[in-house]
Parts: structure tokens; C-alpha cells; sequence
């Protein structure tokens, strides 16, 4: 798991240009030195979308169209930057909705930070990546569920998505903008994985990336949707070594590499979680500063992630569930 963060960030300063490169430095040196510095933020600015996945893990937000407002999110990225903060992801909801969207890439940018966007696709065209690239996006990073368009439709609750998502990544590509697929496996769509790696290898994407399944959101109180050991390491032993693959938990010991160990996320709500599917709050950088929501989550990841909870996702532990220092989010935010 590791070994890929390192190959990403080669990738990333590769295409970054040299007062990234100097950052990543400094960056490297400080976290020798003991110093606390963030690698990567999941900034999730709105529950809005236009898609409904069957899979979603935001179906407890209650107010869709509330989240951080622009100066609330350059606030955030400034503290982040701070932080050693290299790479932002822009998630959640569907980002590209926001119309400060440019505004907030611009910003990532402009301070020398790797602009991602995680997109459903449905808004993509032509015009809209060549104002993406200028105000400089990185990366695009589309979500797949299946290789069969319909079943894709079906998964993610809008007609026609498949198309739109498969067209952006070819116009993306075609911009040479980095792009990249984004899929899970559950007991759900358990046969769907091949297809949809075959499929990012026909679109150009850089690598597919693969989750097991997150109980969060409609899947929260759905176990039965979780795979087996053996069912995790049937996939491993299939798709393990192979370069345009990679699995989110490429072996069983490994460890979540949010919590701080690699990144954070900040909710629309302004909440510092694990990770976007995790709902459990540290603080809200209304009220908190993000260094000191930090402290108190790797806290957490080193209770929990070094020795019980690797191999998937920590919010599908009971251990953390019941046990964790934060606040559980659905209770703010049922429906």
C-alpha cells in the first residue's frame, strides 16, 4: 500500500512542476524530523449531486445542499498547506456542481498544491475540461461500477452516466490531463471487477483503483454486503501484481492510510474525519483547528489501525464503532 503513495507522489511531482517539488522535499524532511505533516486532504465541500448510487455512503446528510462556503474551504486549504499538505482530493457529493469550483482549483493550484477531482462523470464535456485544465486540475478521477453500461446506470440511479463517464476520460486523456477509475466490489457487484479494470485499460486511465466495501452509508447496517478473508484474497491473489490495478488493501495486514497516516478529510459539514465514508468526527474546523482535529485522529489510527483493524476499511469494525474517540455523525445528520 505504501509502495504505491510513493509511486504516486513521484508521479505527482513528475507533473507538478519544481516549487511542488521543493514542497514534497521539505515535506519529506520535516516527517523524518518527527515534525506532524499531511500528505494528502479528501475535502468534501458539498453532499449535492446528481446521481443515486444504491452504494452511496452519504445517505444520512440531511440537508444536500448545505456544505462549506468558499472562504470556509480556502481556510482549510491554507491550514492544510501548513500541514506539509501536498495533494487535495476535491470529493464527495459531485464537486463539479459547486459553482466556485474553478475558483477553489485555481486556489490549489495557485499554491503550488496537486488539484484531484472525484467525479460521477454526468457533468463532463468538452468545455468544461478546458476550464478544468486551465485552472489547473491535475487529475480527474471517475467512478466506474460496471463494465455493462446499463448495470452502471442501474448502480448509480441516472441514465446515460456510463456514457458521459467513459466519454469525459477520453476527452481528459486526450487534454493530458491524469486520469484514473475509481470502483468497489461487494457481494453486490462481486463479478463486475474484471470488466471494469479491462475498461480502464481501454480508456488510457492511469490505474483503477479498487475499495472492498465500505459499511457506511445505505451500507451501514448491511454486513451481509462485506466479503469474506478468503473472498478478499481470492481477488488479491487475482489482481495483486497486475500494474493497472490497485487495491485499496492489497494484503491483509495492511493499514488504513487515512487517520493521518497519509490524509484526512473535512466534511461539507465542516467535520475532520478518517476518511469520507467514515462517520465519525474529531471536531469541525468551525469551532477547531485542523492540526488540533489531527492530534487526536492519529490518536485513534494508532489505537486501532497498527494491530486490529487492517485488511478493509476501519469503519466496518465493531472495535472502532464502539470504541473510537469521535462523535458519531449519523445521529446529527439522520434522515
Amino acid at each position: 500500500m505504501l509502495s504505491f503513495y510513493v509511486r504516486k507522489v513521484a508521479s505527482v511531482i513528475k507533473t507538478a512542476g519544481p516549487i511542488f517539488a521543493l514542497r514534497a522535499a521539505k515535506y519529506k524532511v520535516l516527517s523524518r524530523l518527527g515534525v506532524a505533516q499531511l500528505m494528502s486532504l479528501f475535502l468534501c465541500p458539498s453532499h449535492r449531486c446528481n446521481a443515486n448510487c444504491i452504494h452511496c455512503y452519504e445517505k444520512f446528510a440531511a440537508n444536500k445542499g448545505a456544505g462549506l462556503s468558499t472562504a470556509e474551504v480556502k481556510d482549510v486549504l491554507d491550514q492544510f498547506k501548513r500541514l506539509g499538505g501536498l495533494v487535495v482530493h476535491l470529493c464527495s457529493g459531485e464537486f463539479l456542481l459547486r459553482e466556485d469550483r474553478m475558483e477553489i482549483i485555481r486556489y490549489i493550484s495557485d499554491n503550488h498544491m496537486y488539484a484531484s477531482v472525484t467525479s460521477n462523470g454526468l457533468l463532463l464535456d468538452d468545455a468544461l475540461l478546458d476550464e478544468l485544465k486551465d485552472a489547473g486540475l491535475r487529475e480527474l478521477v471517475v467512478s466506474i461500477d460496471s463494465s455493462d453500461g446499463s448495470r452502471h446506470d442501474e448502480f448509480r440511479g441516472v441514465k446515460g452516466c456510463f456514457e458521459k463517464a467513459t466519454n469525459g476520460l477520453r476527452l481528459a486523456r486526450a487534454k493530458r490531463i491524469n486520469t484514473a477509475v475509481w470502483t468497489y466490489v461487494s457481494k453486490t457487484n462481486f463479478d463486475a471487477l474484471e470488466g471494469v479494470v479491462n475498461l480502464g485499460k481501454e480508456l488510457g486511465v492511469e490505474y483503477t483503483w479498487v475499495f472492498f466495501p465500505l459499511l457506511s452509508g445505505h451500507m451501514f447496517d448491511k454486513p451481509e454486503e462485506n466479503l469474506t478473508f478468503e473472498e478478499r484474497e481470492a481477488f488479491r491473489r487475482q489482481f495483486n501484481g497486475r500494474p493497472e490495478v490497485r487495491l485499496e488493501f492489497a494484503k491483509e495486514s495492511d493499514i488504513c492510510v487515512g487517520g493521518g497516516w497519509n490524509h484526512v478529510c473535512v466534511m461539507p459539514s465542516g467535520d475532520v474525519t478518517f476518511c469520507p465514508p467514515v462517520p465519525y468526527s474529531y471536531g469541525n474546523i468551525r469551532s477547531r483547528s485542523l492540526r488540533a482535529c489531527l492530534k487526536d485522529i492519529v490518536r485513534d489510527h494508532k489505537r486501532f489501525c497498527r494491530s486490529k483493524c487492517t485488511g478493509q476499511c476501519i469503519v466496518n469494525f465493531p472495535e472502532y464503532r464502539e470504541n473510537c474517540n469521535a462523535t458519531f455523525m449519523y445521529d446529527q445528520q439522520s434522515t
